[in-house]
């Protein structure tokens, strides 16, 4: 059986299009170059479909899916028409930052759960940008409403919400977030790093991280309480490579409109070595955001499936720790990695 992973996706921005993408990409051809692990609980990337979408913004709601994901700056893969029309999403908010001037379409609570309905979804993926915390709440509590399974890929503490985690477990349906973790950006490599230097023997000092980006969840990451609110979850996820403590800030710094979904993203580690020997690392890293989110994603949309269908021990709790930056339980890169694969693989 084909297509057994049926998604909605709440925001068609740049990583919902490249994930798009990516799916009928690998549906459809041989070649697997790029996608990191061909199957996650027995489900191929064909085995995954898109059935439903949500945005706000005028000029894709009411249009085909695949007709604005042809339309998105970023195209790696250009995919036909899918007869699926993007609905109108909620907004509990205040608009961000590029509606600000501008109308915004919505619906309502029951209108996105009939959709849910009516679309057979089985898995809700939240794609939207940060900061719009009421709005991700709403579409936590439609999608436990409508019994399905809930991905948070934004930093609104959601997973780690014990309320939301108790409603969720109650009714043993997967709830896993908060805060994607890239699967080579800033932070996943940034904890990389701090990992091997404390693997080789090198005493870790201090360290930071700049990000500069021009994808809107960037812009809307200017916001001086997102901004600080993404700074404390991604200098926490870095700390716990160490086992003791050191000088850490990493953030998204500034947005630059021209980088579109590119992200650069600087790097500064000092640390010693034999005899206080000195070490530093000074590097940078140039991503696509969008496709740096799209293995994991698929990894996690696939992962929570299976969890629902065969309820992996302590699967929600596995995924957290693999997927996300900011996890209810928090682990090591290298041990979050582990325990997911042996456990979806």
């Amino acid at each position: 059986m084909t297509n057994k992973v049926r998604v909605a996706l709440i925001g068609v921005g740049n990583a919902s299009s490249i994930f798009v993408q990516g799916l009928d990409y690998y549906a459809k051809h041989n070649n697997t170059s790029g996608l990191w692990h061909k199957k996650i609980g027995g489900l191929k990337p064909s085995d995954v479909k898109v059935v439903a979408a949500f945005d706000i913004d005028p000029t894709k709601v009411g249009q085909d899916l695949n007709d604005v994901v042809n339309r998105r700056p970023k195209k790696y893969h250009s995919v036909r028409g899918s007869s699926i029309n993007i609905h109108a999403g909620m907004l509990s908010d205040d608009p961000p930052f590029p509606f600000r001037s501008e109308k915004t379409i919505t619906s309502s609570h029951k209108e996105f759960g009939d959709m849910l309905e009516t679309s057979e979804t089985n898995v809700v993926v939240n794609l939207i940008s940060s900061g719009l915390d009421r709005t991700v709440t709403d579409y936590a509590d439609a999608s436990l409403d409508a019994g399905l399974p809930f991905i948070n890929a934004t930093p609104t503490k959601i997973a780690g919400n014990d309320a939301f985690s108790k409603k969720f477990g109650d009714k043993k349906i997967p709830l896993v977030g908060d805060d994607l973790l890239s699967q080579l950006g800033g932070t996943a490599l940034h904890k990389g790093i701090i990992d091997f230097l404390v693997e080789r023997g090198a005493l870790v000092r201090k360290s930071y991280q700049l990000d500069v980006g021009g994808n809107k969840d960037t812009q809307n990451t200017m916001v001086e309480r997102t901004k600080m609110a993404k700074r404390k979850i991604k200098t926490k996820s870095i700390a716990i490579e160490a086992p003791y403590n050191f000088e850490s800030v990493a953030g998204t710094t500034e947005y630059t409109d021209f980088l579109r979904d590119s992200r650069n993203s600087y790097y500064w580690v000092s640390s010693e070595g034999f005899l206080g020997s000195n070490i530093v690392i000074d590097m940078m890293l140039h991503t696509s955001d969008g496709a740096n989110a799209g293995n994991v994603v698929l990894d996690v949309v696939r992962a929570v499936y299976a969890h629902h269908n065969r309820k992996v021990k302590n699967g929600c709790e596995l995924i957290c720790g693999y997927g996300f930056k900011d996890p209810p339980v928090k682990y090591k890169i290298r041990d979050a990695y582990r325990n997911f694969i042996e456990a979806f693989t």
